[in-house]
C-alpha cells in the first residue's frame, strides 16, 4: 500500500460462486469494478451497457450488472462495472455507501458512516 491508498478484500457471490477480490478504494468512481475473469468465475452476466468517464477525460463503454457483495459480514446487493483483465479491480463511491462506510485517509483504512438525511420533517 502506498500513501494514501486504501485496498480492501470485498467477497462477491454468484450463481456460479463466489471470490475474493482485492480492491483499491476509489473515492472518485461512482461504481466498483471487477475483471471480466471474475464475473464470469462466478456467474456474473452483463446486464446492459453504459457510458463511463474515466479519470484523463475519455468516454468509454462498459458492461453494468449487480452482484452480492459482502464485507465485514455484511452482505448487500451493489451495482458493478465489469471491465477487461489486466486492470485495477475498484471499490467504487456507490459501494462504499450501500455498506455505511467511509475512508478515514489518516489510518488508510474503512470506518463506519451515518446515512444523511436533509429533507425537513
Amino acid at each position: 500500500m502506498t500513501m494514501g491508498e486504501t485496498r480492501i478484500s470485498l467477497r462477491l457471490l454468484g450463481p456460479r460462486g463466489d471470490a475474493k477480490v482485492e480492491m483499491l478504494v476509489d473515492t472518485g468512481s461512482t461504481l466498483t469494478k471487477i475483471p471480466r475473469s471474475v464475473a464470469s468465475k462466478i456467474g456474473i452476466a452483463p446486464r446492459y451497457k453504459a457510458e463511463v468517464v474515466l479519470a484523463d477525460g475519455r468516454v468509454i463503454e462498459r458492461d453494468v450488472s449487480e452482484a452480492v457483495a459482502e464485507f465485514n459480514e455484511i452482505t448487500n446487493t451493489i451495482p458493478l462495472l465489469i471491465g477487461p483483465d489486466g486492470e485495477e479491480p475498484l471499490l467504487g463511491l456507490t459501494t462504499l455507501e450501500v455498506f455505511r462506510l467511509k475512508v478515514n485517509p489518516v489510518t488508510q483504512k474503512l470506518e463506519p458512516a451515518r446515512f444523511i438525511e436533509y429533507a425537513l420533517t
